[in-house]
């Protein structure tokens, strides 16, 4: 019979670290009010795309969206971001968006206006997920995916994380609107 002698080199490395930046983003000078009510009065669609022009601060936005695309680059040693498109949104009537990935490094969304309160805590939020598998009972580096990681739309919530996260919005309540900054890496 042979024992074998169990050595241990090394240590436990978190290989499925992701970063992601949740924080406000200052809206002074950004929006002076709700582009959705001004440029979009009444619309009915569930998601419509604005002139650029709806937000006058939009260049602003854009430096905020790159500083924290930069910030995720620099924590994973990746090369700094050049450049992002950013998207003016209005949700409404009961839009949702299924599980969805971006063809970008990095994706983000701030919340320029929201109205009214819902009443649903979760109606709205824009939830991330690990799309990755694990194994099923065992603990894995990268914790807390698993489950979804909501961002509650009120006025400056700010996110952003890689592109290859599966991203979803819950659905809107009927009476409510949201308007969004969407951003995506280039460069």
């Amino acid at each position: 019979m042979t024992i074998a002698t169990l050595t241990t080199t090394g240590t436990v490395t978190r290989y499925w670290k992701t970063g992601l930046v949740i924080t406000y983003a200052d809206l002074t000078g950004i929006i002076t009010a709700d582009p959705a009510l001004t440029a979009d009065p009444g619309g009915r669609e569930g998601c419509r795309v604005l002139p650029p022009a709806s937000v006058p601060g939009l260049e602003a936005l854009e430096e905020q969206f790159l500083a924290s695309m930069n910030a995720l680059a620099a924590a994973e040693d990746a090369p700094e971001v050049t450049g992002c498109q950013v998207e003016i949104q209005v949700w409404r009537n009961g839009y949702d968006r299924p599980a969805f990935s971006v063809q970008a490094r990095y994706a983000g969304w701030t919340t320029l206006a929201a109205s009214p309160a819902p009443e649903h805590s979760e109606s709205g939020c824009l939830a991330f997920a690990d799309p990755r598998a694990g194994s099923a009972g065992t603990a894995m580096p990268g914790l807390p995916w698993g489950r979804q990681f909501l961002v509650t739309p009120v006025p400056g919530a700010h996110a952003v994380v890689p592109g290859w996260l599966t991203c979803s919005v819950v659905p809107l309540e009927r009476h409510q609107h949201i308007t969004v900054a969407a951003a995506f890496s280039i460069g």
